[in-house]
């Protein structure tokens, strides 16, 4: 596209797209014009196409100064975040209409574009060509887009080595110089090529061809999918149980979300015949962050302020935590007694669980 006569073209844009992301950046940091001639007419032609475009209300709250670069927008079940920062102008998109599986909600998930319904998808992809047409308009556009996930494992793979720093080119591929980086769960060392057995994202067990990646990281295809998995996950012998799922966090994670919904509608036998199912007669204990001034969510990933949420460890588990950071963690136990685990003498105070010491 050309721009009119009487507008000026701007030096180049480069518009990257990756998953329902995209990203529009220019070679001066220094531009102040990003702001007028991108970024502000960008929020205006969405208008116009129907968005609902405010501030975004948590940075409203908390970086006030910076809000002026942060918008939020709503258009039927899609939604989008769009900011300057220095370079780039960058659009978020998600969808209502995609399973949430980031507990933080959907605009935190991956793979958004994929899980979206079918017209949503069609309408974020509109979305990316006008946005590029109309940037076609004011300046020269190179857009590149990475794959998506209808892309050939194999053929991902080979893309992935070609444009990587650190492919060496004798090999076509990254070299692994560690041994730590190829050591596998069952203690082998990994060899590109080779076949392996993995658990796939619902835990169950299948085997796959392994390629490396970078770092300890390795590509593993299996059924026509591509993992990306640190060798540690890898086993180069056949599990003895085929059928026994490998997701013990995740099945756990999920029991104790069923715990946690049980006491809430106060369904105390349904919430006892969970606690035995995860603890038996063990008494649970929590983990209450001080730093945070919230607890622990379970398999310590997250906090909470709801002592209900928070995760349940035994005795153990707990102590194993709060010994590593001793002087931001605490233990509590089922009778609300606070153990701390500071380089002093330790203390045992007692207080109501919400309190940090």
């Amino acid at each position: 596209m050309t721009a009119s006569p009487s507008r000026p073209m701007r030096p180049a844009l480069s518009v990257h797209i990756h998953d329902a992301h995209l990203g529009i950046w220019q070679d001066n940091a220094n531009d102040p014009t990003l702001r007028t001639a991108i970024y502000a007419p960008l929020i205006r032609a969405m208008t116009k196409r129907g968005w609902s475009i405010k501030a975004d209300p948590q940075v409203l709250q908390h970086y006030r100064s910076i809000s002026r670069d942060h918008r939020l927008g709503t258009s039927g079940t899609l939604h989008c975040a769009i900011r300057i920062a220095g370079r780039v102008v960058e659009i978020e998109f998600w969808s209502e209409t995609a399973p949430q599986i980031n507990c933080n909600g959907r605009r935190y998930d991956s793979d958004k574009l994929r899980r979206m319904a079918y017209l949503d998808r069609l309408r974020v992809e509109l979305e990316f060509r006008r946005v590029a047409a109309w940037l076609g308009t004011l300046a020269p556009v190179i857009v590149s887009r990475t794959a998506g996930p209808d892309e050939p494992a194999l053929q991902r793979i080979a893309r992935g080595y070609a444009e990587s720093w650190h492919t060496d080119k004798a090999l076509g591929r990254p070299r692994c110089d560690y041994d730590s980086n190829r050591r596998s769960a069952d203690g082998a060392l990994l060899e590109h090529g080779q076949t392996v057995w993995i658990a796939d994202r619902r835990g169950r067990i299948v085997r796959g061809t392994a390629y490396y990646h970078i770092n300890s990281m390795w590509w593993v295809v299996a059924g026509g999918e591509l993992f990306n998995q640190s060798c540690g996950s890898l086993h180069t012998s056949q599990p003895a149980d085929l059928r026994a799922k490998l997701n013990t966090r995740a099945r756990r994670k999920r029991l104790e979300g069923e715990l946690a919904l049980a006491v809430q509608r106060m369904a105390f036998r349904r919430a006892e015949l969970l606690k035995a199912i995860l603890f038996g007669a063990e008494p649970i204990w929590m983990i209450w962050a001080r730093d945070k001034h919230a607890w622990y969510r379970a398999q310590y990933q997250g906090y909470t302020d709801d002592r209900i949420s928070a995760g349940k460890y035994t005795k153990a588990e707990a102590e194993a935590e709060c010994r590593r950071v001793p002087h931001e963690l605490e233990m509590v136990g089922p009778d609300g007694v606070h153990v701390r685990f500071d380089p002093k003498p330790a203390q045992i105070c007692a207080g109501q669980a919400g309190v940090a010491a």
